[in-house]
């Protein structure tokens, strides 16, 4: 499953400090006269902004509700993560003077089961109520527009939401995991969809209708012009063939879905989003056509049941953990043009005992073949493991660097220049010796020449001087 990352709260020494120095006090003291006093009051930690208050951090033991004044001032906003890790709280109604609500607000509140929000909030904040896995019951406002980011993220309990006509977006990973939201009703207004909006939700029935931007047919939700694929019912079951015409698959569409046995992928289809097929535990096999550019992270991840795969040429992209902790599969056929192989792309299929890396890879990420997780959870090489690889590849040196059992083919195009350079410089040095030889052996200078001829001529002279005499 996905790490979801939290952001990191503070509620530090000091403030256990003035918990523990304050006594017994109600929930609003009386005794704090201005607004530039109010630090704490036994329930919250608050700070001054333009008129009126923020709630910084929330200090309550037990908490429903709180008034919407303080000292003769409204609170008027919630920071991020006020209540992060409050794991006390089990209801909460936020006063209607707030008007400003940041992120990471209920993160980690695992006893929280109900929330009502006031009428000024247009939008749910991003990571609002990750991890809250008791969470039954949210009131959302009537003026909201947009759901955030991982808003529910995780939130385990939740069955029934009702989103107003207002909303115009779902966030990326709103409702991801939510294993309790079996139908969902979409707004009138909603014109966007986010990436693994509704992945690992058991949602059975989506009703769409009066929305114009998207549709259910036969158990799948598309946008209106059925190019794009947001999420598949997961008691789908048997022989699938994606319809034609369909560009996109989104993030998480068919998770869950382990009653599919065989999956046909048309020509159409250019991407397959995060965690597409994930955890559909009954495919047995894929038929990848031409056209498909990119498979996200996840995509096949948990399929335990597929055994063989040959990929496209049009393939560029396999993302991290594509094929995570396939069991049975024992054969992978990748195809030139391929460039990138995300880390764990392969990691723990035990049963490929072989794989051959086309020359075009240029990346390949940490452990994404031939390991596995030891007793101790630890990243180790499958000893029975070998690669073909190309000489001086990405492949060859993931290999090297695993201690790999690989087979090269081909010349090393590195190699092969670091000979030729060490060849050139041989054939320079010989070159520079033979210029050095040929200058030792030259012809005399003109001064030696013409020495040379004085010689002669002198000893021409007193020869011919000795016969007249």
């Amino acid at each position: 499953m996905m790490k979801i990352k939290l952001k990191e709260f503070i509620s530090g020494a000091a403030t256990a400090l003035l918990i523990g120095i304050l006594p017994t006090v109600p929930a609003f003291a009386e005794e704090l006269d201005s607004a530039e006093n109010v630090l704490q009051d036994g329930n919250f930690i608050y700070e001054m902004v333009d008129g009126g208050y923020a709630i910084k951090t929330c200090t309550a033991s037990i908490l429903n509700d709180f008034p919407g004044i303080i000292n003769g001032y409204s609170i008027v906003e919630i920071k991020d993560g006020a209540f992060a890790n409050c794991t006390s709280l089990s209801e909460v109604k936020i006063p209607e003077t707030v008007k400003k609500i940041g992120s990471n607000t209920f993160v980690g509140c695992t006893s929280l089961k109900k929330v009502t929000f006031p009428s000024a909030i247009t939008k749910v904040p991003d990571n609002a109520f990750v991890d809250c896995q008791m969470l039954e019951e949210v009131v959302l406002s009537k003026n909201l527009t947009e759901i955030g980011s991982m808003a529910f993220t995780n939130c385990k309990s939740l069955s029934v939401i009702d989103i107003p006509d207002s909303v115009t977006r779902i966030g990326d990973s709103a409702f991801d995991g939510c294993y309790s939201l079996t139908q969902f009703t979409l707004p009138d207004s909603l014109t966007e969809i986010g990436e693994m909006a509704f992945s690992y939700a058991p949602i059975e029935t989506f009703d769409t209708q009066g929305c114009n931007e998207f549709k259910t047919v036969d158990g799948i939700l598309y946008n209106k012009d059925e190019t794009k694929i947001y999420r598949a019912a997961p008691s789908m079951s048997g022989d699938i063939s994606i319809k034609d015409g369909v560009r996109e698959i989104n993030g998480g569409a068919f998770s869950l879905c382990s009653g599919i046995t065989s999956l046909i992928i048309p020509d159409s289809v250019e991407t397959i989003g995060s965690y597409g097929f994930s955890e559909c535990t009954g495919i047995k096999s894929v038929k990848f056509s031409e056209g498909l550019k990119s498979l996200g992270q996840g995509a096949f991840a948990y399929n335990l049941s597929l055994e063989f795969i040959e990929l496209p040429v049009s393939l560029e992209e396999i993302g991290g953990g594509a094929f995570m902790v396939c069991t049975s599969m024992n054969k992978v056929i990748l195809q030139e043009n391929l460039k990138f192989i995300g880390e764990n792309a392969f990691l723990e299929c035990p049963e490929l005992k072989q794989i051959t890396i086309p020359k075009s890879v240029e990346t390949i990420g940490n452990n994404a073949f031939g390991m596995h997780y030891d007793e101790d959870r630890n990243i180790a090489v499958n000893t029975d493991f070998k690669m073909s690889v190309s000489a001086g590849s990405a492949a060859a040196e993931y290999a090297k660097k695993n201690k790999i059992d690989f087979k090269s083919t081909g010349i090393d195009l590195k190699k092969l220049a670091f000979i030729v350079i060490c060849v050139g410089i041989f054939l320079t040095a010989i070159v520079f010796a033979v210029v050095l030889m040929a200058r030792s052996r030259k012809s005399p200078t003109r001064s030696a020449k013409k020495a040379h001829k004085e010689a002669l001529e002198k000893e021409a002279e007193e020869n011919y001087k000795k016969i007249t005499d």
